[in-house]
């Protein structure tokens, strides 16, 4: 299409031991986080097969709360409720149901876990278990709602 413009995504990757850990975001917000054993710290090579008609943009700066609530998880200190995640703009597309379940996943306390059928009735789907797995699958910030 002439004239339009291209996504501009800023992305930047930190590494903890083996784990390269991709970060992408948009001038919105947190985008999508990649976890990789194998890549290179290329958050870009990485990305772009998701966002093939974007604009691409080294830049750790534009990562910094992303990386700060990723560090945060990591370090054990997590998000505490659904609360702290308003702190974190994001830049997230996904379907109500896979939002509403991210959401939900929010509010589990840290270091709690709960099954799909768990997550699911506390989504108020309660025989959703299965689609609860599939929105998990999709999950563009499984450290931030894991």
């Amino acid at each position: 299409m002439a004239g339009a413009s291209l996504q501009k995504i800023y992305c930047g990757s930190m590494k903890l031991d083996r784990l390269y850990i991709h970060m992408a975001s948009t001038e919105k917000g947190a985008l999508r986080v990649g976890l990789s054993l194998r890549s290179k710290p290329d958050a870009t090579g990485f990305f772009k097969r998701l966002y093939p008609n974007s604009e691409w943009v080294e830049d750790h700066d534009a990562n910094q709360p992303l990386q700060q609530a990723i560090e945060a998880v990591l370090s054990n200190q997590g998000h505490q409720s659904e609360m702290d995640l308003a702190e974190l703009d994001l830049d997230v597309d996904c379907a109500p149901f896979q939002w509403s379940v991210m959401k939900t996943i929010a509010k589990i306390p840290f270091g709690e876990t709960k099954t799909y059928k768990e997550v699911a009735a506390m989504a108020g789907s309660p025989k959703g278990a299965r689609a609860v797995g599939q929105a998990m699958g999709r999950n563009p910030l499984p450290l931030i709602f894991p």
